[in-house]
């Protein structure tokens, strides 16, 4: 993998927390969008590098606000190489994908989904400069039984992804879809 300075993880303070220590121990600053304040403050408690992160405390479905804070972190920390995100919409990387683009001439961007996903047709308009990875997050086969993935795997699998550069990456199996695990 490329070295790169400043990354941005969309759901940074649950299943992607690893991910953003990882990322700070390979000398990235992590910009982590997420909702929930005490989160942001429990990932900074675990972080060696705390002064490596920036919480960007906002719902990220509140376009100007996810904007406005994306302007102020790049104003300060330089243009977003990297773009880890777990979203549930495809809109809302669009729009943060477009003010990436204006700041930085090109940059990676790995798309974490779920495995429902994986078997759905999907349009995602990007810019060009982008270069996009998906991310598929399946389940665990323990003997007649299936369980999803904990957040270590989950984190394990993604930074498998962005080491090896995959352009697709399935964490755990997808099939037999039949298998997956009710909520």
């Amino acid at each position: 993998m490329k070295k790169r300075t400043h990354a941005l993880v969309v759901g940074g303070t649950g299943m992607l927390a690893d991910v953003c220590l990882w990322l700070t121990n390979n000398g990235y600053h992590v910009s982590v969008i997420g909702r929930n304040g005490k989160k942001h403050q429990r990932l900074n408690e675990r972080a060696p590098y705390p002064e490596r992160i920036t919480n960007l405390v906002v719902d990220y479905t509140d376009y100007e606000s996810v904007k406005n804070q994306l302007r102020q972190t790049m104003n300060k920390y330089g243009p977003i190489n990297l773009v880890v995100s777990w979203s549930q919409s495809n809109d809302n990387l669009e729009v943060m994908s477009q003010l990436i683009a204006t700041e930085t001439e090109q940059w990676l961007l790995y798309h974490v989904k779920g495995s429902r996903r994986y078997f759905q047709q999907e349009t995602i308009h990007l810019p060009p400069n982008c270069l996009y990875r998906e991310v598929y997050l399946g389940f665990v086969l323990e003997g007649n039984h299936s369980r999803w993935l904990t957040h270590e795997e989950i984190s394990q699998g993604v930074i498998r992804s962005l080491i090896e550069d995959q352009k697709k990456a399935i964490v755990g199996t997808l099939e037999p879809y039949e298998k997956r695990p009710s909520y």
